[in-house]
């Protein structure tokens, strides 16, 4: 969806953007409107778009995956990820705080996805039966079918808006690169300044 304002370019509703062939010089402008003149002055050439690019294509392929499965399975990620998670477990179960941990969200964040698959018949909670103080998750029948139709959809998706616009050393490229800073030790925020 796009605005136009009168006189002004056409723009994006996400980025204030302007839309056409610069589009890419624009969001590399975003990183000197976030780090300012240090940015400017030790940047030489490809960084900004390097790093305010790495963030837009995420949003919007994160967006995009969002997106189908909304539209086609009035799903979310979170719950695609916690029934894909399921789905691949013994007897199609987890407890509900390994699912946290998974995802990576708080546990009050993933119960309430799981209230909401478990409203659509989706997964069943039952009580652990050897820790009366944990939960289990199951996926059911109808979840494991719709997890499996949802995960071929954004499987497609994928392949066509990431891994079809890119050449195969790139994405052996990409990968060395992820791999390498996702194995780095992290850098605490207050050490980076």
């Amino acid at each position: 969806m796009t605005e136009k304002l009168s006189g002004d370019p056409p723009r994006t509703r996400s980025d204030a953007t302007p839309l056409g062939a610069g589009v890419a010089a624009h969001v590399a402008a975003r990183a000197f409107h976030m780090m300012g003149p240090a940015a400017e002055q030790e940047w030489t050439g490809t960084e900004p778009i390097a790093w305010e690019g790495l963030l837009e294509v995420a949003r919007q392929l994160r967006r995009g995956a969002e997106e189908v499965l909304i539209e086609t399975f009035d799903a979310s990620i979170s719950m695609l990820g916690i029934t894909g998670r399921l789905s691949r477990a013994p007897k199609r179960t987890l407890r509900q705080t390994e699912l946290a941990d998974a995802m990576g969200l708080s546990l009050s964040r993933v119960s309430r996805v799981i209230d909401l698959l478990e409203q659509r018949r989706l997964v069943q909670r039952r009580a652990c039966p050897t820790d009366a103080r944990a939960t289990n998750v199951t996926l059911t029948r109808q979840g494991a079918a719709l997890t499996a139709r949802a995960q071929r959809a954004l499987f497609s998706y994928v392949q066509a808006a990431f891994f079809g616009r890119l050449e195969p050393s790139e994405v052996e490229t990409l990968a060395a690169v992820f791999a390498r800073l996702l194995d780095a030790e992290p850098i605490a925020p207050g050490r980076a300044c």
